[in-house]
């Protein structure tokens, strides 16, 4: 049998509470998880047991049966609500059809009104749960996306700035997508806009037509290839195919781009890498493709530009490529200790492979120094003192490129931990901020975590991660314990009414005052001060 769908019963008459719970029947495939007197204990029970139902009357006290609603509905917003009304709260209660509210009982309550109640929302809850598990369902959505997540594969890989994890590449793998058995080449092809001929929605939809367009080319060519939307164009991975491959995917390319300008008056201009194999040169040819779209854009006879054609070829000095430069700093920012020293591991042996002698290091040098000296600022640390000294005679003392890179490995672990420790100590300097203002203003009855976060400049999602983080409470636990603090210490050493009390506590409701003091102490108000005594 199915676990039972649980349900939390708001009412402030502990007869109707009681009455509507001993209607719930076993069968019913409902259980009661809790029930609540006020809308406070009840949102209290709600994070307790999670329960797909909340039924609750609207007239209460501290906080009514809608405003509780709109609380769920923010905080909780799968859980199906209910309402008990009477007659004469009907008009009432229909405020609450913006809210999501599945069904109104009226008192009196019967035997049939719970069960035509219970037995809807099953029905519905059924469907629900036969809709997200459906497994075949599931299976067709999933092989129906699975070429946007390849696309979306390729997108993430260059974005990274790398050739991706091995978790990436093994994920593509599983997909069908190799790169490693035949070389393959990137094309970039870019539109050239003119705003006054395409706006931008249009402009995006010619895009797509290139892309459309060249695709289906090199399917009646059947040449394998993935292509996806990529910053301004459209970049293809297009794998080898025949002896004559070069000359078949320049003619392609020429073939299509002259199409366009011809039959949409668009130029359209095309960079081709040059022929590499492995997914770990993928950002290495993107970049290839990006070097000769540039290089070939203006004044070229041919709307496609081959890398190596007009002199992108490497000059002897190692560089910095801009795709390993934001996995670097990716890796920095957001990998673990292990990813970020993969990376480096992975930059060294390729520095290794391609360093024609050790001036080549020069520019190289100071391209990641420049990177971890940008990193370093932006976490407002000093790169000079990180480095023990000047960040220049620290690379002119570099002699080799195991140097240099047990150097950067180095320098990387100072700058995360100096990182680490700034972050955490900026999380406490905020909750420090936060428990003062709230010690200030505990009296102020309209103080919210909103309003809190408003004042700090900071999200109230933050500040509610920082005090479960660090203080394993929240706001509310928060500033319900200043207040009940100061209340006690009231009602130790003055003679002041309980009301005046509630009120210097901030609580403009004297019951509900009452109601958290007990709750918090086990005794009244009056109770504890007699006690005291």
């Amino acid at each position: 049998m199915a676990e039972p769908y649980k349900i939390i019963l708001v009412d402030d008459e502990d007869e109707v509470r009681g009455r509507i719970s001993s209607k719930i029947s076993a069968e019913s495939g409902f259980v009661v998880a809790g029930t609540a007197g006020n809308g406070y204990d009840a949102l209290e029970l709600i994070e307790k047991h999670a329960p797909q139902v909340v039924l609750t009357d609207i007239k209460m006290p501290y906080i009514d049966g809608i405003e509780l609603a709109g609380i769920i509905r923010r905080d909780h917003p799968t859980v199906r609500i209910g309402f008990i009304t009477g007659f004469d709260e009907f008009d009432y209660a229909r405020e609450a059809i913006e809210l999501g509210v599945r069904s109104y009982l009226t008192k009196p309550l019967t035997q049939d009104d719970i069960a035509a109640f219970l037995h809807k929302l099953k029905r519905e809850l059924d469907d629900e749960i036969r809709e997200n598990y459906n497994r075949e369902q599931i299976q067709k959505q999933y092989e129906q996306s699975i070429p946007l997540i390849i696309e979306n594969c390729f997108v993430s890989l260059l974005a990274s700035g790398g050739a991706g994890s091995k978790a990436d590449i093994e994920q593509l793998r599983g997909y069908g997508v190799s790169l490693d058995e035949s070389p393959y080449v990137v094309a970039f092809a870019v539109a050239e806009r003119n705003p006054e001929s395409w706006g931008i929605i249009e402009f995006e939809k010619l895009k797509l037509s290139v892309r459309s367009r060249l695709s289906a080319l090199l399917d009646q060519e059947e040449m394998e290839h993935y292509c996806f939307l990529f910053h301004e164009g459209v970049a293809f991975v297009v794998k080898e195919k025949g002896s004559d491959f070069a000359r078949a995917i320049d003619a392609l390319l020429t073939r299509m781009a002259r199409s366009t300008e011809q039959f949409m008056a668009v130029r359209v201009s095309i960079g081709v890498s040059a022929p590499h194999k492995d997914f770990r040169q993928l950002a290495k040819a993107y970049e290839e493709a990006a070097s000769a779209l540039s290089s070939g854009r203006f004044g070229a006879l041919s709307p496609v530009s081959h890398f190596g054609q007009a002199g992108e070829r490497e000059t002897g000095l190692l560089r910095l490529a801009e795709g390993d430069a934001k996995n670097l700093e990716h890796q920095l920012r957001y990998g673990s200790d292990e990813a970020l020293s993969a990376c480096i591991e992975e930059l060294k042996a390729a520095a290794l492979r391609e360093a024609r002698n050790a001036g080549s290091l020069n520019l190289y040098a100071v391209s990641l120094a420049g990177l971890l000296a940008n990193y370093a600022a932006s976490l407002g640390l000093d790169i000079d003192e990180l480095t023990g000294g000047n960040l220049l005679d620290s690379l002119s003392r570099m002699r080799s490129i195991e140097q240099l890179f047990a150097w950067l490995l180095s320098v990387s672990a100072a700058i995360r931990q100096k990182g680490a420790a700034a972050k955490l100590g900026n999380s406490q300097r905020v909750l420090e901020r936060a428990a003062a203002l709230i010690h200030k203003r505990y009296a102020d009855p309209e103080l919210t975590l909103d309003g809190l976060c408003e004042e700090l400049a900071i999200s109230p999602s933050y500040l509610s991660q920082l005090f479960r983080k660090f203080r394993d409470s929240s706001f509310v636990k928060l500033l319900t314990g200043v207040r009940m603090e100061r209340a006690i210490e009231l009602l130790s050493t003055t003679g002041d009414r309980i009301v005046d009390i509630a009120t210097q506590c901030g609580y403009k409701d004297v019951y509900y005052f009452s109601h958290s003091f007990k709750k918090w102490t086990g005794s009244s108000p009056k109770k504890y001060r007699e006690d005291q005594a």
